[in-house]
């Protein structure tokens, strides 16, 4: 976990009522360095990205990455490159190694073997510069029930340092402004979901990562949460989602990995995707994943 509490487990810490708790100080910045640290063979590289004839390098990069768990290989020999700006998703049923990847590169595992890097540093050694520059949504938002909406992002907007305007402004930006009084418990999962993405922009991240952003919602609820998170691909916010709607991955990725029990099977557009293997997205997964090439 990288900015959120676990769940319902240790009690809510004290919040004062006022903006008295917060630090009246901006966070630390730290600038992107895109400068490479060595050189690697070129057939080993994944492919860049060229926009206007000039080649984009990633933001997140995996070369050649394997974690294992004990006996079990949740991801073998993964090499792929999230682009800076873009939707990125991570396409796979259950047990496929989504999970496993947004660990890595949040730096709460390290890989058995391989490189990942963000923004060209290593997220597991270098963890704490590589988390002021990502936010984190995990599945069921993971709030303090016994806090206001108001207060759990006041709590989190304390730990990294930001000014309490940062919490009036994520509320504004993910529509929950009138939330600010209502306890957490009392929310519903899609409320939910909206508090925890708010809590993940507070420190103005360059990076996101949403882990199944939309499991369980209804689709009204689904519908709100892919146009707020539609409108940050504006803000040049770099966004690694974790997926098995396709629905969700067509409308909200550039591009896409489809993982299959560990092992990148696809890669490319929806619509690449979709005229190698098949009418739809669905197709072309059931497709792919049947044949597990």
């Amino acid at each position: 976990m990288v900015n959120a509490p676990p769940s319902a487990a240790p009690p809510a810490p004290a919040v004062h009522r006022s903006s008295a708790c917060l630090h009246h100080s901006s966070p630390p910045r730290h600038h992107w360095s895109w400068r490479r640290t060595g050189r690697r063979p070129k057939s080993d590289a994944p492919p860049a990205l060229r926009q206007n004839g000039a080649e984009v390098r990633g933001v997140i990069e995996l070369l050649h990455v394997t974690k294992r768990y004990g006996p079990v290989t949740a991801l073998e020999d993964l090499t792929l490159e999230v682009h800076e700006g873009e939707i990125f998703g991570l396409l796979g049923p259950n047990g496929a190694g989504k999970t496993t990847t947004l660990r890595l590169v949040a730096g709460l595992a390290r890989p058995t073997q391989g490189q990942v890097r963000v923004a060209g540093l290593d997220p597991w050694q270098r963890g704490e510069p590589v988390r002021r520059q990502m936010g984190v949504v995990l599945d069921g938002g993971l709030l303090y029930d016994s806090l206001t909406v108001r207060e759990n992002l006041l709590l989190f907007a304390g730990l990294f340092g930001v000014r309490e305007q940062a919490v009036r402004d994520a509320m504004v930006q993910m529509d929950i402004a009138d939330l600010r009084d209502r306890l957490a418990g009392r929310l519903s999962k899609g409320q939910r979901q909206r508090v925890a993405l708010a809590r993940a922009l507070l420190h103005g991240p360059r990076l996101l990562y949403l882990d199944e952003p939309t499991s369980g919602l209804d689709p009204l609820a689904t519908d709100d949460l892919h146009r707020l998170i539609g409108n940050l691909r504006g803000q040049g916010i770099t966004i690694l989602l974790s997926s098995h709607d396709m629905a969700e991955v067509e409308a909200l990725c550039d591009r896409v990995c489809i993982l299959q029990r560990g092992r990148m099977i696809a890669c490319g557009t929806p619509a690449e995707l979709k005229a190698r293997h098949g009418p739809s997205l669905t197709d072309a997964f059931i497709q792919l994943t049947r044949r597990g090439c």
